[in-house]
């Protein structure tokens, strides 16, 4: 599944349910894999509610190797620079 996700463009955002449609696995498996990828440092997720009526979005940071916390605080200062423009 990481080899998935890491062939689409850099902007494209993982989806659970897109996902699911690439694969034989059904959504639950994806989610369990994403769970497991996240455990294992591969798959961080930053959360945040933009509008209410959006509700809640889930923003995927994913590596071939493991992200660092400090790599990650980098990623949520740019998603937080990106969504205030």
């Amino acid at each position: 599944m990481l080899l998935t996700i890491l062939r689409n463009k850099e902007e494209w955002r993982v989806y659970p349910e897109e996902l699911a449609k690439r694969h034989s696995d059904g959504l639950a498996s994806v989610r369990a894999g994403l769970k497991e990828l996240e455990q294992a440092g591969y798959v961080r997720t930053y959360k945040k509610i933009i509008r209410r009526s959006d509700g809640l979005q889930h923003y995927r940071f994913c590596s071939d190797c493991k992200i660092s916390d400090e790599t990650y605080k980098q990623l949520v200062e740019q998603i937080e620079r990106e969504l205030s423009d």
